[in-house]
């Protein structure tokens, strides 16, 4: 009897909770968004490699990248090359994000999420417009904060909201919309390795001149013509002027015709490597930014005169602005690597002066 009254009560139990299901469905209870799971921008998704431009604006600018062929561009900086990486990023990100729930439809509400008009003043939010080639809309997002998977999950997300709508959303994935425009540029002007570099002339724009130099790739940089009588500060204070084309990024770009690059007062430097490729940079300062033009010259095989060729058809179009330390260390003077002189003798203890020479007196 006990047994048969355990499986009744069971019995009762299981079919209370069905009813109580059936209630909680029939009585109100809120479903599941029909939208959750599905793209934010579904023709983004649905053919990616349809897309030619996309927009990015905010309350302190725009930038716009344009597919040029294989590469992609920044309208701002009069068409500069992109970071191809970081741009592929961006469009993975705006394939991939999925909505995962609503959020508030309170506009007073949307700063919290950072999902406001991005024209408003002081706006933390981004709109992005994508477009194919033939200028017809794919969509646009407003992309607001980041929710990062705290728990290492990989389900980061992002509260996002459609430019007609009230309703905001989290949003499951990524999206990379660095603010800063230099950031998107490819970055990398050259790249010459120390190991690669025989020579470095600084010249300045006083007439001074510094040569860095050394006869085989395993020897010491040395200092040509070093003033008698003077220490370096150390052997290797020439290294960093001597390879400042290692690893050299701009931090700003304009085309060639719109800056006003002066023609007078420049310093220069001209950077020589073992395979016979000469890069001659020019230096100047508008406004506030250190500013070059570079140019080169083969004095080697056709190997080098092919990239020589492959150089100058990437750099004549631009002017580079370059980081504060790179201007630096090509502005460096023999004098910059040099002990100070030493201190004239001091006379022994004691000793007397010369008595002075009396002045002759009026008569």
């Amino acid at each position: 009897m006990h047994s048969k009254g355990v499986i009744t009560l069971m019995a009762v139990a299981a079919l209370s909770v069905v009813a109580a299901a059936a209630v909680s469905f029939t009585s109100g209870a809120v479903p599941v968004d029909p939208l959750a799971g599905k793209p934010v921008l579904p023709q983004v998704k649905a053919k990616p490699e349809n897309v030619a431009k996309v927009i990015v604006k905010r309350s302190t600018g725009t930038a716009s990248f344009v597919r040029q062929g294989d590469i992609w561009t920044v309208t701002e900086k009069s068409g500069y090359p992109a970071d191809a990486a970081k741009v592929r990023k961006m469009l993975e990100g705006l394939a991939e994000i999925t909505y995962v729930e609503p959020k508030t439809a309170e506009p007073g509400l949307y700063k919290r999420l950072n999902v406001e008009d991005p024209s408003a003043e002081k706006s933390q939010s981004a709109l992005v417009e994508v477009y194919d080639g033939q200028g017809g809309a794919l969509g646009s997002v407003i992309a607001g904060r980041r929710r990062i998977d705290e728990l290492g999950g990989g389900n980061d997300g992002v509260y996002v909201r459609l430019p007609k709508e009230a309703r905001s959303w989290l949003a499951r994935g990524t999206l990379d919309l660095d603010s800063d425009i230099a950031q998107w540029l490819d970055r990398r002007i050259v790249d010459v390795g120390e190991k690669r570099t025989k020579e470095a002339v600084l010249q300045q724009s006083d007439g001074t001149s510094l040569t860095i130099a050394r006869d085989k790739p395993e020897d010491k940089f040395a200092v040509r013509d070093l003033p008698p009588n003077r220490k370096l500060k150390s052997d290797t204070s020439m290294v960093e002027p001597a390879t400042v084309l290692q690893a050299f990024d701009l931090t700003d770009v304009k085309g060639a015709s719109e800056a006003a690059f002066p023609k007078d007062g420049l310093s220069t430097a001209t950077f020589t490597t073992f395979d016979g490729l000469a890069v001659k940079v020019e230096l100047a300062k508008l406004g506030e930014t250190d500013w070059i033009r570079l140019s080169a010259t083969a004095l080697g095989d056709d190997k080098v005169k092919t990239e020589a060729d492959t150089l100058n058809k990437r750099w004549s179009p631009w002017v580079y602005g370059i980081a504060p330390y790179k201007a630096t260390a090509l502005r460096t003077k023999v004098e910059d690597l040099l002990e100070p002189p030493p201190a004239p003798p001091t006379p022994p203890a004691g000793a007397q002066s010369a008595p002075a020479t009396p002045l002759p007196q009026k008569k």
